[in-house]
């Protein structure tokens, strides 16, 4: 019986404590009567509430019984009064508490998946990266995902490269695009694809006999994990690659392993 049940079943109770009914027993018995041939006709297994829960829940029935039973008299106040006693005497139903539990950090997280549709993260992320010819690079950047659907962003952003070569450095800047699929998606992690393409500008050729503009397509594997409320590490490994994509007099390629890390922050949802 819910607690509005319960609490007109003691309403009525109190009522009825100072009159005499001759007719509720037969009212009573009217309601569980056509209770018990409605649960008779339901499926095995039936959850459905008995044909009179809307009317313990509706206080005008309630009262238009009280009349009716009122109008025939009778003697069955110790009856009610006892049946409300032990309505009194059923435990409270248990009111319904969000899914929650503990992470293994202390953070006391709602039971959803991470990466819902339409919300938002900002990431700072640095890292190198080493090619085959002795060349290595320094990437700092930072970039705006926004979940399009579950598990599939894309994003925009902008970053901060140190290329040193075997004969000069060059530092460089860039922003570009990158789209991202957490194929594995819990609580407090998961592990993505992702792939984009950036454009950057450089204070020497990059490569050397290259030029000072290139394109910077990148795909890598991840991870992230939370460390608390909105806030999570972000790994990745995989591919980076510089190069002018022909538009100069020659296209020297860079090809490159990349390593980053870094933390992410999110802003909605």
């Amino acid at each position: 019986m819910s607690r509005m049940h319960h609490a007109n079943m003691v309403t009525l109770a109190a009522t009825l404590r100072s009159r005499s009914f001759r007719g509720l027993a037969v009212v009573t018995a009217t309601m569980i009567s056509t209770a018990d041939a409605r649960a008779a006709s339901q499926p095995a297994g039936s959850t459905e509430a008995p044909v009179f829960a809307p009317m313990l829940a509706d206080p005008t029935v309630l009262a238009g019984l009280v009349r009716d039973a009122h109008a025939a008299g009778g003697h069955a106040q110790g009856s009610l009064v006892a049946a409300s006693a032990s309505a009194s005497a059923l435990p409270e139903a248990a009111t319904p508490q969000a899914d929650t539990a503990e992470t293994d950090t202390g953070v006391s997280a709602v039971q959803t998946a991470y990466g819902t549709a339409d919300s938002l993260e900002l990431e700072f992320a640095l890292g190198p990266a080493f090619a085959s010819d002795d060349t290595s690079i320094g990437q700092f950047g930072a970039g705006l995902h926004w979940f399009v659907a579950d598990g599939i962003s894309f994003g925009v952003f902008a970053e901060a490269l140190y290329v040193d070569t075997n004969t000069s450095d060059a530092w460089g800047g860039g922003v570009g695009l990158l789209a991202r699929w957490h194929f594995v998606r819990e609580r407090d992690f998961s592990l993505f694809l992702e792939a984009g393409c950036g454009f950057a500008l450089f204070s020497d050729d990059v490569p050397d006999g290259g030029t000072d503009h290139d394109f910077t397509p990148r795909a890598a594997i991840g991870a992230t994990y939370a460390i608390a409320d909105g806030v999570r590490v972000v790994g990745r490994a995989g591919w980076f690659h510089i190069s002018n994509a022909q538009t100069g007099p020659s296209n020297p390629g860079l090809d490159s392993f990349a390593v980053t890390i870094g933390l992410s922050f999110t802003l909605g949802r």
